[in-house]
């Protein structure tokens, strides 16, 4: 995992320790409280890891209770609002929220 010295990482947010490589955090980040980035999940029918890359673009913002599931890219400045399911990247300085997250409004 890479992750520069300006970045805020809050309680409870956890990484995905199987492949932490895969996650790229920019600097200025915000990671809020209980955070989840997941980088792989186990396919049933081969039982192996299907892996990617989870990049967290400078200044961006992800709310409490946020999961963050790969392959997917958060752009820079971009702001993700708490409890959101973020599946597909989100767009430089774009606001997006929900279950499945999905686009709110631009920055």
């Amino acid at each position: 995992m890479k992750c520069p010295k300006k970045t805020f990482i809050g309680e409870d947010v956890i990484f995905d320790t199987n492949y932490p490589e895969d996650i790229v955090i920019e600097e200025g980040v915000r990671l809020t409280v209980g955070v989840r980035i997941v980088t792989h999940f186990m396919n049933p029918k081969t039982g192996s890891y299907d892996r990617g890359q989870v990049h967290v673009g400078k200044g961006a913002y992800i709310g409490m209770g946020t999961m963050v599931v790969k392959p997917v890219t958060i752009g820079e400045g971009a702001i993700v609002g708490a409890g959101a399911i973020v599946t597909k990247d989100i767009p430089s300085n774009e606001v997006w929220a929900g279950n499945p997250a999905r686009f709110i409004r631009k920055r």
